[in-house]
């Protein structure tokens, strides 16, 4: 019989540093790493760092400031930091110090489906879609904000 334990990601980083951690299954509400993962759709299984980075490597960042986590890509590593972003971003996030980088995606699960994420063939697609995502964008915005304003009309 399995049982399901609710953690939050914060708890769960406290065991990874233990060792005690087991893989963590997280839901998606951003669409930062879109078209790999899709917002709201998709769950991502997220592995306690046990081995170097590289770049390719989708990871969950923990941004204090900001008081929130993140999913995206490393794209280099240099001097202890990596240089992050996400697949449908404009722009990098910038470098993050090794130690706010929690955990790396292993899974990501879309209804039946399931992708192991590919570090060469997911640098290839997230420079396609960094330069195609100045065309796609704004008519995604558009569409999103349409569809926002949709939903507050109904309530």
């Amino acid at each position: 019989m399995t049982r399901k334990v609710s953690l939050s990601i914060s708890q769960w980083h406290g065991m990874a540093l233990d060792g005690k951690a087991v893989p963590m299954r997280i839901p998606i509400h951003g669409g930062s790493m879109f078209p790999l993962i899709r917002m709201d759709r998709d769950y991502v299984t997220i592995l306690p760092l046990e081995e170097e980075l590289q770049a390719g490597d989708i990871v969950l960042i923990c941004d204090p400031a900001a008081d929130r986590y993140v999913l995206h890509r490393v794209w280099r590593l240099k001097n202890g930091k990596a240089l992050t972003w996400g697949d449908n971003c404009p722009r990098a996030d910038g470098w993050q110090p090794l130690d706010s980088i929690w955990g790396k995606a292993a899974l990501i699960e879309r209804g039946k489906h399931t992708i192991r994420p590919d570090r060469k063939k997911g640098m290839r697609l997230a420079r396609f879609w960094h330069i195609a995502g100045y065309a796609y964008r704004p008519a995604f915005y558009a569409v999103m904000a349409v569809k926002r304003r949709i939903n507050r009309l109904r309530k």
